[in-house]
């Protein structure tokens, strides 16, 4: 797909300049395989990250799932003599409308939720004060930068009252009690007959096991995915991608030789999470763990007074799609 991009750079340069730092907002469908591995490359060196966040899980579920939402990718890049690294991936959504301002908010998609910023611990002073300033010279439609999901007393949330601070920049915090969805319950938590367990992990056979997953979440009495046709499409290529790196795995318990319960796991071998469950929950299974307190930040692009803002060590520079 051909890429429509405009650039506003302060102090001229190359992208590539060592040093160089730059912010670019980027439509998902225009991530080249480079960026896509950098993401990737970027989550072990994330300050707060989660299986969640893989492009994997995000970009498929943008794409069948975007429900007319403006959705961009903020990019921040820093030069190096061999091309340049990715330090931060922020997903959001843009002010809609062409004379409309407000915030870059977090994605919220299904099944995941807002998507939490990818933002490498090492950086992420920089990171934050790079983009804050790009934005506030760049679109101005963008008046505000909000982020969910972040820890109390993680990196982010410091840096980023850091870096609003010394740029007179306003900043929001809000308390949120992150609720997850209890797993469904069984009407017979004890079965009377033997069952066992497979886990499936090889990529053909995990493909089979979703359908019956699927199959065994819609014979239940609540809402499922087959319900929602885009996103059971978008629930499949996650999973088959994931398999295909040997980094999901399903559960399936069988009483009878029906299924009665499936479970869907995501992430490296003795680092998986479960994503999802379905059928009956077995005596002695442990329900997913419920996150605790998270913040909600919203910082401000316009300077409420001139206060000099930390010399970064180049010229910064915004690219946006369109």
């Amino acid at each position: 797909m051909a890429q429509h991009r405009f650039s506003v750079i302060r102090g001229g340069g190359s992208d590539q300049e060592p040093g160089r730092w730059t912010t670019e907002i980027v439509r998902p469908s225009e991530l080249s395989e480079a960026d896509i591995a950098g993401w990737r490359a970027l989550l072990a060196r994330a300050a707060e990250t989660s299986v969640l966040a893989d492009p994997d899980v995000v970009l498929t579920l943008a794409q069948h799932c975007a429900r007319g939402q403006l959705l961009r990718l903020l990019l921040v890049r820093q030069g190096s003599e061999d091309g340049t690294t990715v330090r931060a991936v922020l997903p959001v959504r843009l002010p809609g409308g062409l004379w409309l301002r407000g915030a870059a908010r977090p994605w919220i998609l299904p099944i995941v939720g807002p998507c939490a910023p990818v933002i490498e611990a090492a950086q992420a002073g920089a990171v934050l004060r790079t983009l804050l300033d790009d934005l506030a010279a760049g679109d101005r439609r963008i008046d505000a930068l909000r982020l969910s999901g972040l820890a109390p007393a993680g990196r982010i949330a410091a840096a980023l009252g850091e870096a609003a601070t010394r740029a007179g920049r306003r900043l929001t915090l809000r308390p949120r009690e992150e609720r997850s969805a209890p797993p469904p319950l069984s009407p017979d938590p004890l079965p009377r007959a033997p069952t066992s367990l497979e886990r499936v992990r090889e990529p053909r056979q995990v493909r089979d096991a979703v359908e019956r997953f699927l199959a065994l979440e819609a014979s239940g009495p609540g809402p499922c995915l087959l319900d929602d046709p885009p996103l059971a499409t978008a629930f499949r290529v996650v999973v088959r991608r994931f398999a295909h790196r040997r980094e999901a795995c399903v559960d399936l318990v069988r009483r009878d030789g029906a299924v009665i319960a499936a479970a869907i796991h995501l992430g490296p071998p003795g680092r998986e999470r479960i994503w999802r469950r379905a059928g009956l929950l077995l005596a002695g299974a442990q329900a997913p763990p419920r996150p605790g307190l998270t913040l909600e930040a919203e910082v401000s692009l316009a300077r409420a007074g001139r206060r000099e803002a930390e010399t970064r060590p180049a010229a910064p520079a915004v690219r946006q799609a369109r």
